[in-house]
């Protein structure tokens, strides 16, 4: 990668330079972007003795990353630490933190172009028996085969049989270009997935299958 672009990188995405620094140099060309749900502020939901998606969502993510550059991949993220998104907006036209952070995220997308888009996220539910990942797509047929390839392989780790959502109300996933999904990685309702997603050893083997489905993904869509 040039160096000036891998700077002015650095900078989008640590240190919350204007879009218009990275729109300034030639876009290179990624093959996969990884967004980390929430952050900051923006805790996600959290677990009954306060743990917090913000912090599962970055710890898998950061492996996912690490696991991807290791083969060699084009990878981006969108957070490596913990803050949010929406700081980094310049759009104060925007009332809702919230919108601003999606807005952010949309845009880091659209200008980084990826093959795939994946975001990571942990379920809640009010019934504590519903556990297990849950893998929600765009109405294309590019989304649905990584959804299908994730949700395989996380059903085999988490020994289940559940199919991917079609998510038509999600900003993300109406507003991005390119296929997209949302990976809710286990419900930090129910105390075993609760467990599989904070343990470190069953944190590796999640960032372990979704990597290895992304491959799956990227060698059918070249």
């Amino acid at each position: 990668m040039d160096k000036k672009i891998f700077l002015v990188l650095c900078g989008f995405f640590f240190f919350g330079l204007l879009p218009q620094a990275v729109q300034a140099q030639p876009s290179p060309s990624f093959d996969v972007i990884i967004d980390v749900g929430h952050g900051g502020v923006d805790g996600g939901t959290s677990s009954t003795n306060n743990i917090l998606e913000k912090d599962i969502n970055l710890a898998i993510g950061k492996k996912l990353y690490q696991l991807l550059q290791n083969k060699s991949y084009r990878v981006g993220i969108t957070r490596l630490q913990d803050y949010a998104l929406s700081d980094d907006s310049r759009d104060n036209g925007i009332r809702s933190r919230h919108l601003r952070d999606l807005k952010q995220r949309a845009m880091i997308a659209a200008t980084l172009k990826p093959r795939l888009f994946i975001s990571l996220h942990g379920n809640w539910s009010n019934d504590k028996r519903t556990k297990g990942p849950v893998v929600i797509y765009q109405p294309s047929n590019a989304s649905y085969a990584a959804a299908r390839l994730m949700q395989y392989h996380l059903n085999q780790l988490y020994g289940k049989q559940t199919l991917p959502r079609m998510g038509k109300s999600y900003y993300l996933m109406k507003h991005l270009r390119m296929p997209s999904v949302i990976v809710e990685m286990g419900f930090l309702s129910n105390p075993q997935d609760l467990n599989y997603m904070t343990n470190e050893a069953t944190q590796n083997r999640i960032a372990t299958a979704l990597a290895e489905s992304i491959g799956e993904y990227l060698f059918l869509y070249p």
